[in-house]
Parts: structure tokens; sequence; C-alpha cells
């Protein structure tokens, strides 16, 4: 018999799905956005990634019976959309402020991402079926890849950003 997953699942999917959404969009965006760039070269194979892992916690919701919020994924793409307003010290086009806060925005995710395959890994651990464990493996250890990419990246933007010239 395999154990079922807890009641609050479907709410720490959700979260997480939401999380995942903001975060597939505003890097697609910040990679076209600062293309040909460090920034773009670090984030655009990041998007791809994100965009795998979000596929997958679908999937995974689904096999686990779980339902997922169509209203708080819609309202995770408005918020992303809204968040993009946010003044950049700049009239036109990004500001070198912006992918300094974009990166660092993105680390903080992607932190929080890893403990998502953590507790899949746990559930799994548990006896709840459904959780591919080999693909979350993958995605545990690309995400502290991310985190190892995008923490240089913030310490490469940093000092030309905030060393005082500008």
């Amino acid at each position: 018999m395999s154990a079922q997953p807890s009641r609050y699942l479907s709410t720490y999917l959700d979260d997480h799905l939401s999380g995942a959404t903001v975060a597939l969009n505003r890097v697609r965006r910040s990679s076209r956005t600062f293309a040909g760039t460090p920034a773009g070269d670090v984030l655009a194979p990041i998007a791809e990634q994100l965009e795998d892992e979000r596929e997958f916690l679908v999937a995974t919701a689904e096999r686990l019976g779980v339902h997922v919020s169509r209203y708080k994924l819609a309202g995770a793409w408005v918020a992303e959309r809204v968040g993009r307003l946010k003044p950049n010290g700049h009239v036109r086009g990004p500001s070198p402020l912006s992918a300094l806060l974009e990166v660092e925005l993105l680390r903080g995710g992607v932190t929080a991402k890893a403990s998502l395959w953590d507790a899949l890994d746990e559930l799994a651990d548990a006896g709840v079926e459904g959780i591919d464990r080999t693909r979350v493996a993958v995605f545990r250890r690309q995400a502290d890849e991310q985190v190892a990419s995008l923490t240089a990246l913030a310490a490469r933007l940093r000092r030309p950003v905030l060393g005082g010239r500008d």
C-alpha cells in the first residue's frame, strides 16, 4: 500500500507552480533583453531548464491527483507582468541594475525550488507513488548548478553596477 499525499500538497504544488510560472516568464524575458551579454548567456539555458521543470511539476501534480488552480497560475502570470512596471532608473531600455536585480531574485527562487525537489524526494521515500525520483534528483542537482551560476553572475554584475561608476 502506498502512502497518500498530505492534504496540503495541493497548495504546496500550486504555490511552486505559480513561482515556476513567474520565474519562467521573467527569465525568458530577461534572456531576450540581455541577449549577447553575460547575463543573457547565463539566463538563456536556465530558461530552457525552467520550462522542463515546470512541465514536470504539472505532470507530477496530475499523477498525484492534485488539483492545480488555474486562478492561482493566472494570478502569478498577471503579477509577473505588473512586476515589470517597476522603475529602473532609466526612461528607456533596461538599466544595468535591472540585470543584477533579476539575477538576485531568480537566485532566491531557485534556492526555494531546491526545497521543492527535496520535498518530492522525501514524499517518494515515504511511499507516495507517482513521483519520478530519477528526474527529481536531476532537477535537484540542476538547481545547485543554477544557484552557482547565478551567484557567479551576480558577483560579476555587482561591481560595475554598484561600484560607484555610472
